[in-house]
């Protein structure tokens, strides 16, 4: 029988028996999956679901477009038609008729927002539940998802995100309670700083920030979080933090505090909103077909400015207080770099990195370089017309940047650009799905996926050749080592909620590969590669508050990974200079 396991905590991802699902013709099929399977509990009508994903086109138009996408669904998912409603899957993943769809609750489906939710409903989750649920909340639901003219769908999609988004925070604050009430602080800090990183404005998660860090020992560091958090309100907002925060700080300060007086023993809150989805929030009802401008309007208006304001005082108290931060502070990790960021390095990234654009801003995205930190940012392109950009490197001299993006013909393509933003070029072409390209150290070659497989092209875009076929896994973070003798990459297979990353290793002429090290982590959460500047360790930094480290594993596969806090910013391809602090 075939499993089906669905991501939409975090970017989209679909696994059928542990494989990737990749064959979807379009968003708008992923936006029909992702609706049916979280909005389980009832069958939606066709014209419904036509109406929702194609509001401005015609009902007989929209309701042929949803066929197609309903035939394509089925096939990628196993799921295909055989007879009169007849499936391949047995009990199908789907419940069709001629008026209705649904998803099949009761078929060998798993959906992590529905295992999210059943977790947080418990009567009274314990330490285990918690830390389930909120290891599942890897990201906003269907972070970094569009979908094209559908506001009805976009309004249902940021309803979901407020309401699970609200979930995870009030779960990430009781389980840090509890840890809290135990004396456990070590445990529970983890947890605060996620909070804080997911809403900064939270004055509960400032406070329980400082009363853990200051009963932890770390007395300055909780009178730092007072400081910049004040600083950040007061440029953002012209406000002051609460009294109640005010006078834990002065108790701190004064050296008052005391364990045992209310303040450092909580009540332990209820997780909010914790009930099974598809009930508490109804979806909006589909608009008729016909163009809505004003409807437009005021949804930007109503979801647009909250956002922004949101968006913008997180970059900035952010941002501000890791610039500053003493080291007796625990540092967060980030692959990009937010600690030990040499003097002059340049991060390169999608521009939304450091400038998020409006709700429903529909602009291709460009490129930009900057610091980590989001000052001195310059935009290398103001004219991209792609749909996506991906995975973004630099050239060995800096001069130039290798990316992966969609172009509107079709597939995924490997492309090139100065620094200037000046001649850009593709290296690949077609209809291909190409992904993840990394630069040698030497220049002479970059190495991508192609579906699959990992390839070599030279920066002209000649040679291009298949390097390593790596079967049904798909090879993924491909990162060269100093010498640019041999590549690192990672190859995934997974179960329903976790995931088992093979470490792999392969000369430049595609011999002697060998399997370094087995990653086991939450399915989904994303783990970054990076070699030492010796070329004898392999760097593993997991993006995942559950986790919280990453590992250095010897680059000939012998003795046992070492736990590191985090790995150097300068590691990384992103960054440049390549491993800076060395030189």
């Amino acid at each position: 029988m075939a499993h089906l396991a669905l991501f939409l905590l975090g970017r989209f991802q679909v696994e059928l028996d542990g494989e990737p699902v990749v064959a979807f013709e379009s968003d708008k099929v992923r936006a029909l999956l992702a609706y049916l399977a979280v909005e389980a509990d009832r069958p939606h009508r066709r014209e419904k679901l036509a109406g929702l994903l194609w509001p401005e086109r015609s009902e007989q138009d929209a309701r042929r477009n949803l066929r197609y996408a309903l035939s394509n669904l089925r096939a990628v998912i196993g799921d295909r038609a055989v007879g009169d409603d007849q499936c391949a899957a047995s009990p199908s993943f789907l419940l069709v008729s001629r008026r209705t769809i649904q998803f099949n609750s009761a078929s060998d489906a798993w959906v992590d927002v529905t295992a999210f939710a059943k977790l947080l409903a418990a009567s009274s989750p314990d330490t285990s539940d918690l830390e389930q649920a909120v290891a599942l909340y890897q990201g906003e639901f269907l972070e970094g998802f569009f979908c094209g003219d559908s506001v009805a769908f976009e309004e249902w999609m940021l309803l979901k995100q407020e309401q699970l988004g609200r979930q995870a925070r009030s779960a990430l604050y009781q389980l840090a309670a509890m840890y809290e009430r135990r004396g456990e602080y070590e445990s529970a800090l983890p947890h605060i700083w996620r909070q804080v990183k997911l809403e900064p404005w939270q004055e509960e998660a400032r406070r329980q920030l400082m009363r853990v860090l200051a009963l932890s020992g770390q007395r300055v560091g909780a009178l730092a979080q007072y400081d910049a958090y004040r600083k950040a309100l007061a440029e953002e907002l012209g406000v002051e933090p609460t009294r109640a925060t005010t006078e834990l700080y002065e108790r701190i300060r004064a050296g008052e505090f005391d364990p045992k007086q209310g303040e450092s023993q909580p009540a332990i809150p209820e997780v909010v909103g914790a009930t099974p989805l598809g009930i508490d929030t109804p979806a909006p009802e589909p608009r008729p077909f016909a163009r809505q401008h004003s409807t437009k309007r005021r949804w930007l208006f109503v979801w647009g400015l909250p956002v922004l304001v949101a968006v913008a005082f997180f970059l900035a108290s952010w941002a501000g207080f890791f610039k500053k931060a003493p080291s007796e502070l625990p540092v967060m990790p980030s692959p990009a770099g937010t600690a030990g960021l040499p003097e002059g390095g340049l991060v390169v990234d999608v521009c939304d990195r450091w400038r998020p654009r409006p709700t429903g801003d529909e602009t291709p995205p460009q490129i930009c370089v900057g610091d980590a930190w989001g000052y001195n940012v310059l935009t290398v392109t103001d004219n991209l017309e792609f749909s996506g950009i991906g995975r973004l490197g630099w050239s060995p001299d800096g001069q130039q940047i290798v990316f992966e993006a969609e172009p509107n013909q079709g597939g995924r393509r490997i492309y090139v650009i100065n620094v200037d933003g000046s001649n850009l070029r593709w290296l690949t072409e077609g209809e291909e799905y190409n992904s993840g390209p990394a630069w040698s150290p030497d220049g002479q070659w970059i190495a991508f996926v192609r579906w699959t497989d990992l390839w070599l092209v030279r920066p002209d875009g000649t040679d291009a050749h298949e390097l390593l076929a790596t079967g049904k896994l798909p090879a993924r973070e491909v990162v060269w080592s100093p010498d640019s003798q041999r590549i690192v990459f990672l190859r995934a297979a997974s179960e329903a909620g976790f995931s088992r990353d093979e470490v792999w290793v392969v000369d430049r002429d595609g011999s002697d590969p060998r399997l370094l090290y087995f990653l086991e982590r939450p399915t989904s959460a994303e783990v970054k590669l990076a070699w030492s500047p010796d070329g004898q360790q392999v760097g593993c930094f997991f993006l995942s508050w559950s986790e919280g480290s990453g590992l250095l594993i010897d680059a000939d596969g012998g003795g046992e990974p070492q736990t590191v806090e985090e790995v150097p910013v300068w590691w990384f391809p992103d960054h440049w200079p390549l491993w800076g602090e060395a030189e």
